[in-house]
């Protein structure tokens, strides 16, 4: 039996993904499909890679993940950047898993270490682009579930693009990170794990400067703060939440005049 997973911003309003899971148990009908993430907004390849790279560990070997995000191009501008190309389909086998995206920087974006060969899919006619999940991606699906093989429907990839997230650093008594995603919650997660945290901050005191906060103390749950309070903890993927007890930390902490682009930087100032 096979599990396919299903990333894409096809939402749940319209027709799309229902035809897409159609088309997947008429030709597998005992296959387990599971919605990873179906609302990804603006094309947000970030958000989707978070997504599938926190769930991956819980999937078993041979689960086919099926991310269907692409990378947004200006056709105004002539000259092609960073080698994206939106007519590519990409495959790869990461940690016993298949993943197939379009060439959109999802691979480095999962793992900056990512090493693994990665190969082009196969297709006929243009106009498979438009509806490239169903057209393209189930195909694949179909025949690596029937065959455990990806050699008849791809070839290796000479190239494909490679995306990287802003790292955590230390600048002298000053650990930097970055908010690289915000859940329906508005809780925001950092780029800052616990391990780097115990590495360079360990034992010592520390404050992190919030909007209308100052806090020197990672809590272990939501509760022990007042209700409307922001508070900081690390989450079960391992990186460190800014959060506000039963409200969005996104709408309370956030700055509004920085547009509608998300912009969260954190700095953890630690001393002696």
């Amino acid at each position: 039996m096979s599990i396919v997973t299903l990333t894409t911003d096809l939402g749940y309003r319209d027709p799309y993904l229902a035809i897409v899971k159609a088309k997947l148990f008429s030709q597998l009908p005992d296959i387990k499909i599971i919605d990873l993430s179906c609302d990804i907004k603006d094309n947000n390849i970030s958000d989707a890679a978070f997504i599938l790279k926190n769930a991956l560990p819980y999937f078993p070997e041979n689960t086919i993940h099926l991310m269907a995000v692409k990378f947004i191009i200006d056709n105004g501008n002539t000259t092609k950047q960073n080698n994206i190309d939106n007519t590519r389909y990409l495959i790869s086998k990461y940690k016993g898993q298949y993943i197939i995206c379009p060439d959109n920087g999802l691979f480095s974006l999962i793992d900056s270490n990512f090493n693994e060969p990665v190969y082009q899919l196969y297709y006929d006619g243009n106009t498979r682009h438009h509806f490239f999940l169903k057209d393209i991606f189930v195909d694949a699906a179909i025949h690596i579930s029937k065959t455990k093989n990806a050699d008849e429907i791809s070839m290796p990839a000479t190239e494909y693009y490679k995306a990287f997230q802003f790292e955590s650093f230390v600048s002298g008594n000053i650990l930097r990170g970055k908010g690289i995603y915000v859940d329906d919650f508005g809780n925001i997660i950092t780029n800052i794990t616990e391990q780097q945290f115990n590495e360079v901050v360990g034992k010592r005191n520390f404050s992190i400067t919030l909007p209308g906060a100052r806090i020197s103390k990672i809590v272990s749950t939501y509760d022990e703060v007042k209700q409307g309070q922001p508070l900081v903890l690390f989450n079960s993927f391992g990186n460190l939440e800014v959060a506000v007890n039963g409200k969005s930390a996104l709408n309370m902490l956030c700055p509004r005049d920085i547009g509608s682009k998300f912009d969260f930087n954190l700095l953890i100032e630690f001393y002696d």
